[in-house]
């Protein structure tokens, strides 16, 4: 193995275990053109390990730590108790943005008819920017260094484009529960329907949950404009409820996922 081609010490990898043995496993770095590392049974984990096979197996990905390189002896060892799960989730990320962004480059070489060309352009890029992500930057801010990339134009042209095309307007939403009960024996569901409706003009959707609990939602460029409108709203319905009860609580949503330009 070169150096240039070898991880440093302290880097975090991506290992996929090949072969579990009683005192470690062998692992390959995908990023590293599958090179072998090994895994020694210490380095597993930080408490005492009877059987090996109960924390790692083979074909299983994690996330390692480069502990050791031995230059004459060419060889590598990681540790795998030695990473965070913090280090562990930004290594993942950062692994499966660089993968998605690798299929997106391939995509703009084949729509530019350079698909013959694509191992030496892919080379190229990569050792001129060092990771995709880096391209897509330069890209994406249009710098001088990705202008002076010596690519065809079209290639760049549909770089561009393809970053035009995935680049959405993210929005945001928030979500409250509103409890609203009415003490009005004889029209209280046509009073409850009409306040409803009044707020739902601030710009909220709303949503009915179980009596007497309603689901109010707005959305908006940010979570000020989006808190604005059910503000808005549950100024209108508190109100217009003459007597009643009337609460709000704000809920969790689950995480929208990230737009992928939204990451580099």
């Amino acid at each position: 193995m070169s150096e240039e081609s070898a991880p440093k010490i302290g880097e975090l990898v991506i290992a996929q275990i090949a072969k579990v043995m009683q005192f470690g496993a062998y692992c390959r770095l995908p990023e590293y053109n599958n090179m072998e590392v090994f895994l020694p049974i210490k380095e597993v984990s930080s408490g005492w390990i009877k059987n090996i096979r109960e924390f790692i197996h083979e074909g299983q990905n994690i996330v390692g730590k480069v502990t050791i390189y031995d230059k004459e002896k060419k060889t590598i060892d990681i540790s795998l108790k030695k990473v965070t799960p913090k280090e562990t989730k930004n290594k993942i990320g950062e692994y499966n943005l660089e993968k998605r962004l690798g299929a997106l480059l391939q995509q703009a070489i084949k729509n530019a008819g350079l698909s013959s060309s694509k191992e030496s352009i892919a080379k190229e890029l990569r050792i001129e920017l060092g990771t995709y992500v880096n391209l897509f930057k330069q890209a994406n801010s249009d710098t001088d260094t990705f202008e002076n990339l010596k690519i065809p134009k079209r290639l760049k042209d549909e770089i561009k484009s393809i970053i035009k095309e995935n680049i959405k307007e993210k929005n945001r939403n928030v979500s409250y529960a509103v409890t609203m009960m009415t003490y009005n024996t004889e029209s209280g569901a046509s009073e409850i329907r009409s306040i409803l409706s009044s707020a739902e003009k601030a710009g909220v959707d709303i949503s009915y949950i179980s009596a007497p609990k309603y689901r109010f939602i707005a959305e908006g460029k940010d979570y000020n404009e989006a808190e604005a409108k059910i503000k808005k709203a549950v100024e209108i319905a508190s109100s217009k409820l003459k007597k009643g009860v009337f609460k709000y609580e704000k809920e969790k949503l689950k995480k929208e996922k990230e737009d992928i330009f939204a990451q580099i």
